[in-house]
């Protein structure tokens, strides 16, 4: 029989008080307020400025939850440097993913007692990832704490908490477009812990209003803006061959792929999304958790210690979650998409510590004294390795950020913007600045005043003579990328040293441009003296390439 070990209240909130410092210590260490925004961060805040001067839209490739969030906070800033925007939208993710930690908690003590719900909330806190993430002004810190409340509320047996929930529920979607899950999720898991009490399907109807209510407003948006309550750019492009036609190819929805290559296809793209997903997954369970989970997924299925309903509502959210990811994952490896599991998979893995502690194994068993040197110890070895992988060993890890590669990719897409003229290919890490260097140029001297797209299409051709544009064009060969090209009014092309993310048949020209006479060499970073970033940009000249087609 269990023997409980208790902590006081104003100990477990000294203990969380302590892991939120270390936690706070490991983000910031990882964090280097001086880079420029260049991911989904730049949009999130340039929207969240339009929010707050009272332009209010709907992207149609993003949900407005997060820039609606730190919109009001916009005003508090008041400067005439983008930069100073991002920074506070990242000071805001970090204090979100910091606070995270005492919800994490109190979803943690649906399964256990205090001191092992400590333990949960300190694998959540050093969890490397996650900690690296919060530090991005990216929507994940805000999404995984109104997930973590929506569970801790689905939970509770009241019906005004199970009304919170469902709208908190609604509210994931408002932050991410594929957090629908949360949705799905928390239908099935009130119906498996709550179906059997008294009046279910009337507090059910109630919940489902409230989540309507809170849906709504997107819906109606929608409409206005789109003309239909339901559209996303990616609804007709979500089973493209590839990540790069995602910005080219039209209807290739999920009717257009049964059409063409039948049910078997389909599976074979969901299959595929599968395999991707648990690859990335298996990544982001280091340094600690891939030892946890696997003995937390055997333990969970015969529970000692916990409500079966419980671990039931979180292996649903588990598997809900998985399920709806599989389709984004069949066209792009992303893992932030993955990190709102972490909550979840702690839970699994606290199981296993639990039991071992609690029960030992077969030919020892802890006295009390034993039990808290043990805990002390798994905490240790999980702050050590958290911190090494944090401050990165060689390729284990993160590190510190490599200012001088960013540094350099802004200056060279300075130069870009000062001296050349045309439509350059759009490729990862080759321009990642372009957005922050438009926004920040002189031509621009309020960049508050920029608007962002509001039409269908997001990826609109905005090319001006005497600018530089991104534009996607898509092929699976240097001369259908070119031909394709040549349509859309493709002028440069930017290929890394490292090779290029979505067309890997490029990468031959970078070492042997010479066979490719029709790229002709407009910039070469090693010839102006770039220590980190490495690039060649190569100007098409099509008549060249059609002499040698003939």
């Amino acid at each position: 029989m269990e023997v409980t070990i208790q902590l006081s209240r104003s100990r477990v909130i000294l203990y969380l008080i302590l892991i939120c410092v270390i936690s706070l210590g490991l983000k910031l260490y990882i964090v280097d307020f001086s880079i420029p925004p260049h991911t989904d961060d730049i949009a999130y805040v340039q929207d969240a400025i339009q929010y707050n001067e009272g332009d209010f839209f709907l992207s149609p490739k993003r949900s407005p939850g997060w820039s609606l969030f730190i919109s009001p906070f916009m005003s508090v800033v008041n400067s005439n440097d983008f930069l100073d925007y991002s920074n506070f939208a990242r000071l805001l993710t970090l204090t979100i993913s910091t606070v995270t930690i005492f919800p994490m908690y109190i979803l943690a003590r649906k399964f256990f007692n205090e001191k092992y719900s400590v333990i949960a909330a300190s694998l959540f806190a050093f969890e490397p990832h996650l900690n690296y993430n919060s530090g991005s002004a990216l929507s994940e810190p805000l999404l995984i704490l109104v997930l973590i409340i929506t569970m801790v509320f689905i939970l509770q047996n009241k019906t005004k908490y199970l009304c919170l929930a469902f709208i908190f529920a609604g509210l994931c979607w408002w932050i991410r477009l594929e957090a629908f899950y949360s949705i799905i999720a928390i239908i099935l898991i009130y119906f498996v812990v709550h179906r059997t009490k008294s009046n279910s399907l009337r507090n059910f109807s109630l919940c489902m209003i409230f989540l309507l209510i809170i849906l709504s407003p997107l819906f109606i948006q929608r409409y206005v803006q789109f003309d239909d309550p339901f559209y996303i750019y990616y609804g007709e492009k979500i089973f493209v061959d590839d990540y790069a036609g995602i910005f080219t190819d039209k209807n290739s929805g999920v009717i257009n792929l049964i059409e063409n290559d039948g049910i078997l296809g389909l599976i074979d793209k969901l299959a595929n999304g599968l395999a991707n997903l648990f690859n990335v997954l298996f990544r982001i369970l280091y340094p600690y958790l891939f030892i946890l989970i696997p003995f937390g997924v055997w333990f969970s299925l015969r529970p000692i210690d916990q409500k079966l309903k419980n671990i039931k509502a979180n292996w649903i959210m588990i598997i809900v979650t998985i399920s709806i990811l599989i389709i984004p994952f069949a066209i792009v490896d992303e893992r932030r998409y993955l990190f709102v599991l972490f909550p979840f998979l702690i839970i699994l893995a606290t199981i296993p510590i639990q039991r071992v502690t609690n029960y030992g194994l077969n030919t020892f068993s802890f006295n009390e004294r034993q039990k808290s040197a043990f805990l002390v110890i798994i905490v240790g070895a999980v702050f050590v390795l958290s911190s090494t992988f944090t401050m990165g060993v060689g390729e284990f890890g993160y590190g510190l950020p490599n200012s001088a590669l960013e540094f350099e990719k802004v200056k060279f897409t300075e130069h870009l913007v000062e001296n050349f003229d045309g439509r350059i290919l759009k490729d990862e890490v080759v321009i990642d600045y372009l957005s922050y260097v438009n926004l920040t140029s002189s031509d621009n001297a309020d960049f508050k005043t920029i608007k962002s797209p509001r039409g269908k299409d997001p990826y609109i051709d905005l090319y001006e003579s005497g600018k530089v544009v991104q534009i996607f064009v898509n092929g699976k060969t240097v001369e259908e990328l070119v031909t394709n090209g040549q349509a859309r009014g493709l002028k440069y092309i930017g290929i890394l040293e490292t090779g290029s993310y979505f067309f890997p048949f490029l990468n031959d020209i970078y070492y042997n441009e010479e066979n490719y006479p029709y790229m002709k060499k407009v910039f070469d970073s090693q010839e102006v003296d770039y220590e980190e970033f490495k690039i060649k940009v190569f100007e098409i000249d099509y008549k060249k390439f059609h002499e040698l087609d003939d």
